[in-house]
């Protein structure tokens, strides 16, 4: 059975290396296949969203895979489980946004991300990341995630925090209460309260949300609880 996995901002394809290494040691029913969003330019949610699943049905011949897509790439994965979820046995979404409701929240959303935009244009990378790592929503851990600015796009990135913008975002939550299948496994850290309360909500209002607080870890729980996480993913795909 195929993963896929969806990296978030700031990263690359890369960044799920050092699970692919553990997975690969424990198991050998699941084949890592990375998504790496600077492979191509999109106009937006949509056109990611159909390029993808298309993709995936090509290369599983219909088999059904498992997902796992971390903020930015949980939010991708969760739009392709809502346009295709007869492609997916499971999944797993850490630390995403199922979207705002209000224009406002939207509006505020999409000028702070025009901003990244347009500063990824003109600052150097690595003043950038060090800004984006200090975030409150980090709770000052230290970034563990692998990352090397040498791989990075600014031009590309740049695009990507201006067509994938919450603000640009509809909420999921309606579609996600219509869903049956398939499971649905929401991951936060303990030190997130933010994204704690989100997988909590969006397990009450969808049948196929479950909740999951992973100990030892803020908001980049694949990285800061890699053995607990990877356990966690295993069990729930093959389980």
């Amino acid at each position: 059975m195929k993963l896929f996995c969806i990296h978030g901002n700031f990263q690359t394809g890369r960044v799920w290396q050092s699970l692919g290494d553990r997975i690969e040691a424990d198991v050998s029913e699941l084949e890592m296949v990375t998504e790496d969003l600077y492979a191509k330019q999109f106009q937006g949610f949509d056109d990611w969203t159909k390029d993808f699943c298309d993709r995936v049905e090509h290369s599983t011949n219909g088999k059904k895979s498992i997902l796992l897509g971390y903020s930015l790439g949980g939010r991708l994965a969760l739009h392709a489980c809502i346009h295709r979820p007869d492609l997916w046995q499971g999944v797993v979404v850490v630390g995403a946004d199922p979207g705002f409701v209000s224009e406002e929240e939207k509006k505020f959303q999409l000028d702070r991300d025009r901003n990244w935009a347009e500063r990824l244009k003109r600052e150097p990378l690595e003043k950038l990341t060090d800004e984006w790592d200090a975030q409150p929503v980090f709770g000052e851990l230290k970034n563990q995630a692998p990352r090397n600015l040498g791989e990075m796009d600014a031009s590309k990135l740049s695009q990507q925090f201006e067509v994938f913008s919450k603000g640009r975002q509809r909420d999921l939550v309606p579609d996600l209460a219509k869903l049956e299948n398939p499971p649905v496994l929401f991951l936060s850290g303990e030190k997130d309260q933010k994204y704690q309360q989100i997988g909590e909500e969006l397990a009450k209002s969808s049948a196929v949300v479950k909740a999951k607080v992973v100990a030892g870890s803020g908001h980049r729980v694949p990285w800061e609880s890699p053995e607990s996480f990877a356990r966690v993913l295993i069990d729930f795909a093959l389980g």
